[in-house]
């Protein structure tokens, strides 16, 4: 079965990249002002496209498709050097052993809603970049540098290299991320659902953080957490 995603917001978001798209499926008999909106834009974006019964849509997925599946191409991962910019101030966000896909998938949503300058992997036990991941960032994969490294560890020393500072998010940090300074280049790391940030990353920090929270509970969702980072950061810059 083919890459795909679906409904009006991600496949909108995707023809704005075309070369990410191999075709756009689109309902025939479509009604729905905002559905005959994005059909309109589909036609003027220079992406492959074809009208086809509903039934051809469903062959592809069971959810609420809204009349648009978009059949994607791979998205390429970008290389750090080439977006590291030292004449300005830049959020990146390290993921250290993010599992679940739609967790990473709302964190490439938040990062792009809040302007971050790229998005570090590892090359094994990272969530893929996979459909599923694509549509929980609601298309915003299409919009933001994601890096894939051999290890972390790599992007650390190389971020470290242009002096951009590293914070790991943690609750076992003694400072409160409103007490930090944000106004400077930073690269934000974020841990495991469950294990969080793993020592030997950990110790590689210049800085740790935490997010204020209610007794009663433990913890954040990592999505939850780092869309509370970088709205911090948003806040302080502007």
């Amino acid at each position: 079965m083919s890459r795909i995603i679906y409904g009006i917001n991600p496949v909108r978001e995707a023809i704005k990249t075309p070369s990410s798209l191999q075709k756009v499926l689109i309902e025939d008999g479509l009604k729905n002002p905002a559905a005959l909106k994005l059909k309109d834009e589909i036609m003027r974006a220079g992406v492959s496209y074809s009208f086809v019964p509903e039934q051809k849509l469903y062959k592809h997925t069971k959810e609420n498709h809204q009349g648009f599946v978009a059949l994607i191409g791979q998205i390429q991962f970008a290389d750090l050097e080439s977006i590291i910019d030292p004449e300005k101030q830049q959020l990146f966000l390290l993921l250290d052993g993010i599992t679940d896909v739609r967790n990473f998938g709302a964190i490439i949503r938040s990062a792009v809603g809040l302007g971050a300058s790229g998005i570090i992997i590892g090359q094994t036990g990272s969530a893929p970049l996979n459909e599923v991941a694509i549509q929980a960032s609601a298309g915003g994969a299409f919009h933001i540098p994601i890096v894939r490294v051999s290890h972390l560890k790599d992007a650390m020393y190389m971020l470290q290299s242009h002096e951009i500072a590293l914070v790991g998010c943690t609750e076992k940090a003694a400072s409160f991320i409103s007490n930090i300074n944000l106004k400077r280049s930073l690269g934000v790391v974020m841990g495991n659902e469950h294990k969080g940030i793993s020592r030997g990353i950990l110790n590689l920090c210049d800085e740790q953080i935490k997010i204020p929270i209610n007794e009663l509970l433990d913890s954040y969702n990592v999505s939850v957490a780092a869309s509370l980072v970088l709205y911090e950061y948003h806040r302080q810059n502007n």
